[in-house]
């Protein structure tokens, strides 16, 4: 990859199997291979495409076209059937968003419990908090439970935090579709400032308009 490539994807495929029940993925394992009980289903076939430093890159598509399987492949949770790809950098994705939040603890809590399992070490966040419970404009909420939150407000910690956090590339999938206008127009302009620090933002959406 050049200097300035940051990911580079060559003809990546996942296909998955599809059983019409469990005993079907018994019989064909004990096969051995032999025999076939699942039928193939192709999420994705034969992706190529290159995203350079700083660049915003969109994936756009209908719900179902694969868009959420070729990030989790990038991302390392899932692994393609066929292809390869070459990622150049740190990357964070808010791919499903709040899946890693407690609800028992505050936002506060989270923001900082949640960088830790992203590898950022202890302090970090602390550092940031200021800007990130200023950003989500939550008010005393952002120091009560997690459990009290609305969608959007989810919404807000989650991007508030990603968006304070150091990386090379910010993978959103779906992320901005939650949350009023304004707040989505806020998170639009800070991306506007991350792009001019050449980091590079991936955005995903099923909205075609």
């Amino acid at each position: 990859m050049s200097d300035d490539m940051i990911l580079k994807v060559n003809n990546l495929s996942k296909c998955f199997k599809i059983y019409s029940n469990p005993w079907h993925r018994a019989r064909e394992w004990l096969s051995l291979g032999n025999n076939t009980y699942h039928q193939p289903f192709w999420s994705l076939k034969d992706v190529s495409f290159t995203v350079r430093k700083g660049d915003f890159f969109g994936i756009i598509g209908e719900n179902g076209a694969g868009k959420s399987t070729l990030l989790k492949i990038i991302t390392g949770v899932l692994k393609p059937t066929s292809g390869s790809y070459q990622l150049n950098g740190k990357a964070l994705s808010l791919l499903e968003l709040g899946t890693d939040f407690n609800p028992e603890l505050s936002g506060r809590g989270n923001a900082i419990y949640s960088a830790e399992l992203l590898g950022f070490p202890q302090g970090y966040v602390q550092e940031r908090i200021k800007e990130i419970e200023e950003f989500s404009e939550l008010g005393d909420f952002f120091d009560r439970p997690m459990k009290l939150y609305s969608s959007g407000m989810k919404t807000r910690l989650a991007f508030s935090l990603f968006a304070f956090l150091e990386c090379d590339v910010l993978i959103l999938d779906e992320v901005l579709a939650v949350g009023d206008i304004f707040f989505q127009q806020k998170c639009y302009a800070r991306l506007e400032e991350l792009i001019a620090k050449q980091i590079t933002i991936i955005l995903v959406t099923h909205q075609l308009a």
